[in-house]
């Protein structure tokens, strides 16, 4: 995450209770906040072809929404770190990076 970009700037407001990013979402359920994070890592099937495993993380409870989305920040910044460019997040392209 680059420091000089505003949290603002990051997310915009959906409604009272969703928060969206190029990462994931934040939404307000069951009294508390979660960080969804929807993710694909390039992995080697059987076959040795290359293909993309689908992920989903739930992150929380946070008593507010600012905390989810740090959380879900950071977690993506580990994925990224991890896997390269080997990892997409939401509905991102392996020819948009």
């Amino acid at each position: 995450m680059s420091k000089h970009i505003g949290r603002k700037q990051r997310w915009r407001q959906e409604s009272e209770t969703l928060y969206l990013s190029e990462f994931g979402r934040v939404a307000f359920r069951e009294r508390a906040w979660f960080g969804l994070l929807d993710y694909r890592t390039m992995t080697l099937g059987d076959d040795q072809l290359p293909h993309w495993e689908a992920h989903h993380l739930r992150l929380g409870p946070f008593k507010r929404p600012r905390n989810a989305m740090l959380a879900l920040e950071q977690e993506a910044t580990v994925l990224r770190n991890r896997h390269g460019d080997h990892v997409l997040f939401g509905e991102q392209l392996w020819a948009e990076q």
